[in-house]
């Protein structure tokens, strides 16, 4: 049976009770299939794990990684997974919203200071943040070539040909 939106809502919050009581942000999450289906729960662990990257949405898409993969085939599976949050996905929650391929988002609570969704989708994508860091991009030909070839190997291990990876850098 299909919920409303806001019962899944409530299902996510129970999981920030729980992160709270575990003594860390209260933060949960849940993904639900197509049908209705809970395919996973997930809520911040950060303290209560000492994971920096252990946030609500990225536990609940690690759960969720036999719905998200096809390991035999080694691709992303095409979904129509739901995430509910009980908070707006932070950048690094929102990236691996994207890449997880997860095409619906709901959260219950906007979060103006480290909410990332709505600001990657109207921009300016966090500039102010980006400054921050020092960046040194590919500066060992021969280590960028090693890289390049070890994802053109995997690439080719899965059917794909011609990949940007497959050309050397000179």
């Amino acid at each position: 049976m299909r919920l409303s939106d806001y019962e899944y809502l409530v299902l996510a919050l129970k999981e920030a009770d729980q992160a709270l009581i575990e003594g860390t942000y209260p933060i949960g999450a849940i993904i639900v299939d197509v049908d209705g289906n809970v395919v996973s729960k997930g809520r911040n662990r950060v303290f209560s794990e000492c994971d920096p990257t252990a946030h609500a949405e990225v536990d609940a898409i690690r759960q969720a990684g036999q719905h998200l993969l096809d390991v035999s085939k080694k691709r992303y599976t095409k979904n129509d997974l739901s995430l509910y949050s009980t908070c707006e996905p932070c950048p690094m929650c929102s990236c691996t919203i994207l890449m997880s391929g997860i095409k619906k988002i709901v959260w219950a609570a906007d979060d103006e200071g480290y909410g990332g969704l709505r600001r990657f989708k109207e921009g300016p994508h966090f500039i102010h943040l980006f400054d921050t860091l020092s960046c040194v991009a590919a500066p060992y030909l021969d280590l960028e070539n090693r890289q390049r070839a070890l994802l053109a190997q995997w690439n080719i291990g899965r059917g794909l040909l011609n990949t940007e990876w497959e050309t050397p850098k000179q």
